[in-house]
């Protein structure tokens, strides 16, 4: 006989969930490749060209969220997917033979295929997983995506090293095929039961979440951690080497132990569920990751900067695990793709502006000042947002719970 410890086990997951985590892992490994080979393609025309690669692949994803939301809830996900993959192993493919400023126009083409991807896969999951089983599948998704990132920069480093960048960006054209493959085994089909236009349609994500409460200040929570995320992203090379000590080698090693709590935080909650709502769950996670900014910006010596980065990773992860199932719980199944489209479009741009900011900053004051006040901010977003949320989301559960009984409101 056994007692109830308030989580349980689980690990069974659908055959196109597994599918669609497997895509994920591939598709990363891919782009971190596309990514080295291209920077090192691009690094003898000097710093703007690329920070007008990484500008224009983030503003592309950005400026094309209304377009992109519009096609991922206007037609059936595999289809969708295999066909955009396809056309991004073609834009790869040519990619690897192309030089000089020829390369930025293939970049937009590769962002407007991301831009679609992304929202339509969250979308498809979405749809064909129960509410109650959202978090795991996003965490186990999460977990493999972080493996990615932290395989894919040692797997790229070498390639392009000993193989050169054409093979690389070979290597990932080949792995868009996969994706497709993998979209059109899927054994379930989303077809959006809405025909939304180009046009007053379009905008329809971005005003879902201005209107609702409980996605305005989940958005608001979730860019605020983004936009420090980018601020400790261009700040970090500096305070690592210059106010910590460290070398380039406890650079890679405190960016990377971030990566693998990712990972492992990502897999246990893909196998854990804990009794406690995800508004809750959400808000203790944005505290954590917050406390791990702040650390790490206090941090003294390279193990507290590690240790700080393996909190940060931990809460970061909840972040998303639990922040999407909310979205997903006030959004109609027809609008996700847009919902999916203008919440990353939101985010993406709030780490292009708070790079830039960071960039400019850095120029006046110290980076651990800035760092540890991005953390200390990100804390209070934490308690601030985290109380609106769940004060909305409760609420919009009671009226639907009295409507459920019979209560005219």
């Amino acid at each position: 006989m056994t007692q109830s410890t308030g989580i349980r086990l689980r690990n069974n997951f659908p055959r196109d969930v597994r599918a669609i985590a497997s895509a994920r892992l591939i598709s990363e490994i891919g782009d971190e490749l596309a990514l080295i080979a291209l920077l090192f393609r691009l690094k003898d025309s000097g710093p703007q060209a690329v920070s007008l690669l990484i500008g224009l692949y983030a503003a592309a994803r950005i400026l094309l969220a209304p377009i992109s939301g519009t096609i991922v809830d206007r037609f059936p996900t595999r289809r969708l997917v295999g066909f955009v993959s396809c056309g991004q192993f073609l834009v790869t493919g040519a990619l690897a033979f192309t030089h000089g400023y020829l390369v930025y126009p293939l970049i937009f083409l590769l962002a407007i295929g991301g831009s679609i991807v992304g929202p339509a896969w969250q979308s498809f999951i979405a749809h064909i997983i129960p509410n109650e089983r959202l978090s795991a599948v996003y965490a186990l998704i999460q977990s493999y995506r972080s493996i990615a990132v932290v395989a894919g920069a040692g797997i790229g480093g070498f390639v392009v090293d000993a193989l050169g960048t054409r093979t690389a960006l070979l290597v990932n054209a080949v792995t868009f095929l996969f994706v497709g493959a993998v979209a059109i085994s899927l054994q379930t089909e989303r077809r959006p039961q809405g025909r939304p236009t180009v046009g007053r349609d379009m905008a329809r994500g971005f005003l879902s979440l201005l209107q609702q409460p409980v996605l305005r200040w989940s958005l608001l929570l979730l860019a605020s951690f983004n936009m420090s995320a980018g601020v400790i992203e261009v700040l970090s090379v500096f305070l690592i080497t210059d106010e910590i000590g460290g070398s380039a080698a406890d650079y890679g090693i405190v960016l990377g132990s971030m990566g693998a709590s990712m990972a492992i935080t990502g897999f246990i909650l893909s196998r854990l569920r804990p009794h406690i709502d995800d508004t809750t769950l959400l808000a203790a996670s944005a505290a954590l990751s917050a406390i791990g900014m702040t650390s790490y910006g206090l941090a003294p010596s390279i193990p507290v900067a590690i240790v700080a980065f393996l909190v940060n990773g931990a809460g970061l992860t909840g972040l998303h695990v639990f922040g999407t199932p909310i979205l997903v719980r006030h959004t109609q199944e027809n609008e996700r793709g847009r919902i999916f489209a203008a919440s990353s479009s939101v985010t993406t741009g709030g780490i292009l502006l708070a790079s830039g900011i960071a960039g400019a900053i850095a120029e006046l004051i110290p980076p651990r000042p800035v760092v540890v006040i991005s953390g200390f901010t990100c804390l209070l977003c934490a308690v601030i947002c985290g109380v609106r949320i769940r004060q909305h989301d409760r609420s919009i559960t009671n009226v639907i719970s009295l409507r459920g009984e019979g209560y005219e409101l």
